[in-house]
């Protein structure tokens, strides 16, 4: 679903601009380990790992990361809020302290960890400071007994953009040696959702702690949340979305070590923001207590007017001279429709008639 809100005769810049970005890695996302000698592949001790975020405001093809606009490039560990400094394997370089070294192996006794970066960026059109968060993860294997490791791709892509995709998936295969392993093998799928803080939040699971929230089938949103398969449409991704999956294989029950396996898949939204621009076929100036008018709202995106017909619902507020609602106008204080009629009954002075379009 798409919201945008327009005025007459100005475009209402009010929703910020939307913005996108990734993690560069110099390393692979996966670190082998091998019990025999102790030793790791690639070793993040002798070749540190760097991490780099990138950041772009959507239609644009320039890295704003060390530009003045970002104000601030905080690092965190999964869905921890201490943010990372420069001390022990860790330290912060560049301009904006925006690039992340780590200079040990930190995954010793994990599966695996996730690197969260959050970047404040400040729109000079508006003023508002708009929080952007990126998220890279990596998974530690363990070589002995064949290689077992949990890869989610995404075999149509990761990006949706406007109405051109309306679903997208993320396919989970858990991997043992050169195949898969579809033996006894359960999924269950969650959304980063920063909502989620303790064990008594909505969608808490402690499979996948705070920070993260589980799925279940929605309609129009996500399907196949307890299987290999996740289906993600397009109103599930507003900007920016990281989704986990956790493969269990009962198989190896007895070892939680060797049985639980987790990996994620982000999912980007580029598409272009909706905007309305108000018509008038009588302009916008009433004489001696005559006149009228027909105001349309006609929705762009991309620069194609994408609502010619009128399918979605438009809201229209009347402000009165004196800036405030007026709550006797229509029903309500409000009336709907792609047109709205305006006689001089409506004005009194100076109106004001503002439309928020839903798609």
């Amino acid at each position: 679903m798409s919201k945008a809100q327009g005025q007459f005769t100005i475009i209402d810049y009010n929703d910020a601009l939307t913005l996108t970005g990734y993690i560069g890695s110099n390393h692979a996302k996966t670190q082998m380990y091998n019990p025999d000698n102790g030793s790791y592949n690639p070793d993040w001790s002798s070749t540190n790992l760097v991490l780099t975020p990138s950041l772009y405001v959507i239609g644009t093809t320039t890295d704003q990361i060390t530009s003045s606009a970002v104000t601030s490039v905080k690092w965190y560990i999964g869905s921890s809020t201490t943010a990372i400094t420069t001390s022990g394997s860790y330290a912060l370089s560049g301009t904006k302290s925006h690039i992340l070294t780590v200079k040990g192996n930190v995954m010793a006794g994990l599966t695996g960890i996730d690197y969260r970066c959050v970047i404040t960026y400040k729109d000079a059109s508006t003023g508002l400071s708009i929080t952007h968060p990126l998220t890279i993860s990596f998974s530690r294997v363990v070589n002995g007994g064949g290689i077992v490791d949990l890869l989610v791709t995404t075999p149509n892509g990761n990006v949706f953009k406007n109405t051109e995709v309306a679903t997208l998936t993320a396919k989970a295969e858990l991997w043992r040696g050169s195949s898969v392993d579809t033996t006894n093998v359960t999924y269950k799928w969650a959304i980063m959702d920063s909502t989620v803080t303790s064990s008594s939040s909505t969608g808490y699971d402690a499979s996948f702690g705070v920070g993260w929230k589980k799925l279940s089938d929605t309609a129009g949103m996500y399907t196949g949340t307890t299987t290999a398969t996740i289906t993600i449409y397009a109103a599930a991704v507003d900007s920016y979305a990281v989704f986990k999956c956790i493969a269990v294989d009962s198989d190896s029950a007895s070892n939680t070590y060797n049985s639980k396996f987790t990996d994620v898949a982000t999912f980007i939204d580029n598409s272009d923001p909706i905007q309305v621009v108000i018509t008038s076929t009588g302009g916008d100036v009433f004489k001696n207590g005559q006149g009228s008018t027909t105001l349309t709202a006609v929705v762009y995106q991309a620069g194609a007017e994408i609502d010619a017909d009128g399918k979605g619902t438009y809201t229209w507020t009347k402000y009165n001279k004196d800036g405030a609602v007026d709550t006797s106008w229509g029903t309500s204080g409000t009336k709907t429709g792609k047109t709205l009629s305006v006689s001089t009954s409506d004005v009194t002075t100076k109106a004001t008639f503002m439309v928020v379009v839903t798609l």
